[in-house]
């Protein structure tokens, strides 16, 4: 469909990924216009996990948008050269792609090619989706014609197989295929061709999970199985409700079964179909949509500290004194505060610490304040936090089931006070912030050093 460019926006003096169309469909006055519309629906979608549009149009004969240019690479490519990802890493990373699914749905615009070519994996684990509503914009008024189908044949929901238009139930059964190839390494229903891939989804039931990776827990099974419900109604009616329940996958969970009416076969999907079938799904048309990433090898940070994590390395729980962390500073000019040494915080050793910067005025006059996270592995209940940092400090405590790029993102405060061990309450989460809202004067300067973060979870 179109050439990426990387360019410099020399207003705004950033970086930004140009898509420019080839000119035989830049020269389509319908498609054109389809592509505008398309592209200014897009930019609606003011989210963490989407690709950011910034603006559309036409140079004489050249026709293009311009996007955020996200720095990393694709789940495509994460998965050719690495195989199936740990569990909660799929996880992780289908939490933030329905995430960007919710947003949206609620904005009324369905994406029709979620793939994991689509999904962008930035070099700090956040999760990038590609692309929403470029495939309508390719298809026009085809997508109203029975036995025309847009997207990729692989994720491909059933009704979209069909011929039926493509609606939020799709790209909620694309995204249980997207966690079936993260978890087994390849997708469900893989046939000779395209068409028998396809039809493979009608024809066939999904293979077990556990079949093929025994580490799977069953309610996470469960997850994947109802996305991929053939009869939309017995999915997930919202990408907000399986992003729930994959929040809620409990690994110690063996009593989950697959939802009412979905057998279990194995991986292979059937050879042969009905000719009938086959004959009247010969017109299947099938769009590529190009996607924008930019490789991240030797691509990296400009210093040896990094840049902020917005996604802790997703992994299994670790133990309560090597829990992963990372600096928090919305506020700061790199987004980081000392990222290099944040793991000192939780690898139980009390002679390694994390220090903010020595600042000359103190919090709020500078900024706001700044902070530091863990990851607690998967959602826990917390009940306290115990805080080993040099005197004199304020803080507040939040407790999230994601991290945020600011600080509205956590919500609001479940403890506050001058140090010590914080109370939470039993509120549940994955990640756990200590925010700094007043540093002790030392040496002259406004710091804290913090030692030790051990946090009282279940």
């Amino acid at each position: 469909m179109a050439a990426v460019w990387e360019a410099e926006d020399k207003v705004l003096t950033r970086r930004v990924a140009i898509k420019v169309l080839h000119p035989h469909l830049a020269g389509d006055d319908g498609f054109r216009t389809r592509f505008r519309r398309e592209a200014v629906a897009a930019a609606r979608l003011a989210h963490p996990h989407i690709v950011t549009t910034y603006d559309t149009g036409r140079d004489a004969d050249v026709a293009y948008i311009v996007m955020e240019l996200v720095e990393g690479t694709t789940l495509a490519r994460l998965l050719k050269s690495s195989g199936p990802l740990p569990v909660a890493k799929a996880i992780d990373v289908a939490v933030q792609v329905a995430d960007a699914l919710a947003c949206a749905h609620t904005h009324g615009v369905v994406h029709r090619d979620v793939k994991p070519a689509n999904i962008l994996l930035r070099q700090d684990g956040h999760v990038k989706v590609a692309d929403f509503g470029i495939a309508k914009a390719g298809a026009g008024n085809d997508l109203t014609r029975t036995g025309v189908v847009m997207g990729t044949a692989k994720y491909l929901s059933p009704e979209q197989v069909s011929g039926s238009p493509a609606e939020a139930s799709s790209d909620i059964y694309a995204l249980g295929i997207v966690l079936y190839e993260m978890l087994c390494g390849a997708p469900p229903f893989v046939g000779d061709t395209e068409l028998s891939t396809a039809v493979a989804r009608l024809t066939a039931a999904p293979g077990s999970l556990r079949e093929r990776r025994e580490d799977v827990p069953r309610s996470l099974e469960a997850v994947v199985l109802r996305s991929l419900a053939r009869d939309p109604v017995a999915r997930f009616q919202s990408a907000e409700e399986m992003r729930a329940s994959l929040m809620a996958v409990d690994s110690d969970n063996d009593e989950a079964t697959p939802p009412a009416g979905l057998a279990l076969t194995s991986a292979s999907p059937r050879r042969g179909f009905p000719r009938m079938l086959v004959a009247g799904l010969a017109a299947l048309l099938f769009l590529s949509v190009a996607v924008i990433v930019r490789s991240g090898d030797g691509g990296g940070s400009s210093s040896g500290t990094g840049k902020p994590g917005l996604a802790a390395p997703a992994g299994p729980l670790a133990e309560p004194k090597a829990l992963p962390a990372a600096s928090f500073d919305p506020y700061g000019d790199d987004k980081s505060e000392n990222q290099a040494t944040a793991g000192n915080v939780a690898d139980g050793d009390p002679a390694t610490v994390w220090k903010t910067s020595s600042y000359q005025d103190n919090f709020p006059k500078l900024k706001p304040g700044v902070g530091v996270y863990l990851d607690l592995g998967r959602n826990q209940r917390v009940r306290s936090l115990k805080v080993s940092a040099t005197n004199g400090y304020t803080a507040e405590i939040y407790v999230a089931d994601r991290p945020s790029a600011d600080l509205a993102g956590w919500g609001r405060p479940r403890a506050a006070g001058g140090g010590g061990t914080f109370e939470v309450g039993g509120v549940t989460g994955r990640y756990v912030l200590v925010w700094f809202t007043s540093l002790p004067q030392v040496d002259g300067g406004y710091k804290v050093e913090v030692s030790e973060i051990t946090p009282d979870y279940s």
